[in-house]
């Protein structure tokens, strides 16, 4: 699938999740999870720090439009999955990515 048909997720990283001083390697972690992470055929991640809380969590878009709620369903629901399922396995290999990340350190 061409990279512009392809779903793209840009996943903003509360420094919080690494502990109580993630402020300080939140940056050199989501380039670890971008390199970690791997996105199945039909989409793309991206990683960065979020540090404007007034910016969503989570920012899906195909090309350069951005998506609602119902078209990512819609999109996800062409590979027989939810995004409800979706987005916990991000979540689950995030998760991952921070342990390692953190024994690292």
């Amino acid at each position: 699938m061409s990279q512009d048909k392809r779903l793209h997720l840009l996943y903003r990283v509360e420094p919080g999740c690494l502990g109580p001083t993630g402020i300080n390697f939140v940056e050199g972690f989501c380039e670890f999870a971008q390199k970690k992470i791997k996105a199945p055929v039909y989409a793309q991640f991206g990683f960065v720090p979020r540090y404007d809380k007034a910016l969503s969590e989570r920012e899906y878009t195909i090309g350069n439009k951005n998506l609602s709620d119902t078209q990512v369903i819609a999109f996800l629901d062409k590979f027989d999955k939810k995004k409800s399922d979706f987005e916990e396995q991000i979540d689950e290999l995030l998760s991952h990515a921070i342990d390692a990340y953190l024994n690292r350190l």
